[in-house]
């Protein structure tokens, strides 16, 4: 995502030029009370209840679309999770398996050592692969 630009204007300064247009109207028409009642009339409480409703409305509208990509994302990542601990425990019931083997045999030493080292590997490569996930 682009990093946000910070507007121009921000809604302190916005507020304050119109503060300043609203003296200047007042003192280049000279009449307060119309202005004020302009400002305080019904149409302009009307206007601002609609703007107050249509601000909530993108709002809301705004977030459900950020939690619905939150939880698009963490689905995705319990998936993830999942399917790598299918795999890791696949892996280590097949190591299993082959330390079952071994020792079933006749227990010659050089046959146990080539499975021991060989499931030290498979050990590591999975604790390796545990250890990314978390």
């Amino acid at each position: 995502m682009k990093p946000r630009r910070r507007p121009k204007f921000g809604s302190g300064e916005i507020i304050i030029l119109i503060l300043i247009g609203l003296l200047v109207l007042i003192v280049v028409t000279g009449n307060l009370k119309s202005i004020l009642d302009r400002i305080f009339g019904v149409t302009t409480a009307l206007v601002v209840v609609v703007m107050l409703v249509e601000y909530l409305i993108l709002k809301g509208s705004d977030r459900s679309a950020i939690y619905r990509r939150e939880l698009e994302v963490a689905r995705l990542k319990r998936r993830d999770d999942l399917l790598a601990l299918r795999d890791l425990e696949t892996q280590l019931e097949d190591l299993r398996e082959r330390m079952t083997t071994a020792l079933e045999g006749e227990a010659d030493t050089p046959a146990l050592r080539e499975a021991i080292e060989t499931s030290q590997r498979i050990s590591l490569a999975l604790l390796g692969r545990l250890r990314e996930r978390i």
